[in-house]
């Protein structure tokens, strides 16, 4: 359960919120500036295919965030709706809230609709929750509601393919795999290499930012060997302020136990870290692109380096070709 109360009072993360998801779900999002009750509405153009031809709808959204209250959207809080949507040429009014309309908000809509003079929509907090409980929106609750994320931290899908699962930690979107069993790597073992990973400090800035991001976990369940997938994103005119492989290599101490108790040690983890330049200030960048999985989900699945494993490559402050390396199963 998601406590809308995470969220302040004044309704801007709210506001953002909606604003995020809208975008997610595929509409064009517009603000339409300070409202009368110094909240700020939305416009949406929603574009769809039509079976004769493309056509496009108009919506004017209104976000209302009563959870520290828990009171109900009234009349009052939707008044002139109508002349709201006309003054923006909309054709639609979608109310979300994070608590529920009132009754008579509810049949209000239902008139508006039934006589043909407006679309009306409404998302309640149980809508809300329902939308955010699929996949692309998974980072969403990570970033708005953290308190309710720690709480049920993971989120296990399984894929087509066998022994094989996609899975959202924290904000993480990463690929589970097993050799053998038909279950994916203890989840505990999993958090630990992310925490691992966590407590690397990178070099950066809020505008030059840095990035290690776990993709995959392997686990080869004959031998207890791990083999981690991590790509360190950073600016294309940043290469020569990344953490080079051997620092990294000290704290990750690939081809070493995943833990030891200072007489011995377990679970064998292997790391592959590919560099990755990107654009980072670029609208179209994400964490968590495709291209960062679709080309190497075999890998992940086999348990096998992409480029070498950390030990094994070089800096590209050395702007020289890497060796590509594989570990032999056992």
């Amino acid at each position: 359960m998601l406590d809308f109360t995470e969220l302040p009072q004044d309704g801007i993360l709210f506001e953002q919120l909606v604003r995020e998801m809208l975008i997610r779900s595929g509409f064009e999002v517009h603000w339409t500036g300070v409202g009368p009750d110094a909240g700020r509405d939305l416009v949406v153009i929603e574009r769809a295919a039509g079976t004769l031809a493309p056509f496009s709808r108009k919506w004017l959204v209104s976000c209302k965030h009563k959870a520290h209250s828990g009171a109900s959207v009234v009349m009052e809080d939707v008044r002139d709706i109508t002349d709201a949507c006309g003054a923006v040429d909309a054709t639609g009014f979608l109310l979300v809230c994070s608590t529920q309309p009132a009754s008579s908000v509810v049949r209000r809509f239902e008139e508006l609709t039934e006589r043909g003079a407006l679309l009306t929509a409404f998302w309640d907090g149980v809508e809300i929750e329902k939308r955010l409980n699929v996949p692309p929106f998974f980072p969403l609750v990570h970033q708005f509601f953290p308190k309710s994320s720690a709480a049920q931290p993971w989120k296990i899908f399984a894929t087509d393919s066998p022994s094989v699962w996609a899975a959202y930690y924290k904000d993480y979107f990463m690929y589970l795999s097993s050799r053998i069993a038909h279950a994916f790597p203890d989840l505990t073992e999993v958090a630990f290499i992310a925490s691992k990973l966590e407590a690397i400090e990178l070099p950066g800035t809020r505008w030059e930012s840095q990035y290690l991001r776990l993709r995959a976990v392997n686990f080869d369940d004959k031998n207890e060997i791990f083999a981690v997938f991590v790509d360190y994103i950073y600016p294309r005119d940043q290469a020569n302020a990344v953490i080079g492989p051997d620092e990294l290599n000290a704290q990750l101490k690939s081809g070493h136990g995943l833990h030891s108790d200072g007489t011995g040690s377990w679970y064998t983890t292997y790391w592959d870290v590919k560099y990755v330049p990107a654009y980072t200030q670029s609208d179209r960048f994400h964490l968590d692109s495709r291209e960062y999985y679709e080309p190497y989900i075999s890998v992940f699945t086999a348990g096998m380096s992409r480029d070498g494993w950390v030990d094994e490559i070089d800096s590209p402050k050395t702007e020289s070709a890497t060796a590509v390396s594989r570990r032999p199963r056992q």
